[in-house]
């Protein structure tokens, strides 16, 4: 169950949950595409093919003009030993002028994989991998970051229950805070205390409205703050 105690843990694994995934497809595509690279320079065999379709298509573009971006595609069918293969490539704007349909096309491919292929002008395929990896990596991120946030402050928590020192602190106001759990506002209960110096700090503890309801402007409650840094305190409850 989500609550505000357990709210940045569940947040943050989310990201993480979900950026890995994308994170690791883009790594394989990655690794998989130098891979085929290297393959196709070491082992590659060429084939005449013939041009079966030119087409251009537009894209919109991030510029902040909004101009759409054309894309050359091309489609083309060789034989090889093993059979006919029908493949098609994205190339650039000289490759496709160069390239007229029904007329031969030199094609080179790995032999045991002859769905893996490359024509000269064909442009480079990275932002397929490079956009997972992008979008993965700062969704991993994000979530790593968040969840070791929230780990160190549960750790916190954990040893100000064990060692903080118990004191009084009055509720100085009840107001909205940043978050949402399920589509309901949560509400901050803000309260102000002293250490053994007499030196006053603020702390802030959120729960739901019904359990925030609870408290009101002047009401004392119980809270334990760490002695080396009297800032940070836990919220226990009724003094």
């Amino acid at each position: 169950m989500i609550t505000a105690k357990n709210f940045w843990l569940w947040f943050g694994g989310i990201w993480l949950f979900c950026g890995a995934p994308f994170l690791l497809i883009g790594l394989y595509l990655g690794a998989q595409q130098v891979t085929i690279s290297k393959r196709l320079a070491a082992e590659g065999r060429t084939a005449e093919g013939i041009v079966l379709t030119k087409a251009i298509t537009s894209s919109s573009s991030t510029s902040s003009r909004g101009n759409n971006t054309p894309t050359y595609k091309i489609t083309f069918r060789f034989l090889t030993p093993g059979g006919s293969v029908t493949g098609g490539s994205e190339v650039t704007a000289e490759a496709w002028d160069s390239l007229v349909e029904r007329e031969l096309i030199q094609i080179t491919y790995l032999p045991d994989a002859p769905q893996h292929y490359r024509i000269e002008g064909q442009t480079s395929g990275w932002w397929i991998p490079a956009s997972f990896t992008v979008m993965g990596g700062i969704f991993t991120s994000v979530g790593g970051f968040i969840l070791l946030r929230a780990r160190s402050r549960l750790q916190i928590q954990q040893r100000l229950q064990r060692e903080g020192i118990a004191t009084t602190a009055t509720v100085s106001e009840v107001r909205a805070a940043k978050m949402r759990i399920n589509g309901v506002q949560q509400l901050a209960v803000h309260y102000q205390y002293q250490d053994e110096r007499g030196r006053s700090y603020t702390g802030t503890e959120t729960f739901p409205p019904q359990e925030a309801d609870r408290w009101k402007a002047g009401d004392r409650v119980t809270i334990r703050y760490d002695r080396r840094r009297p800032n940070r305190s836990l919220w226990v409850g009724k003094a």
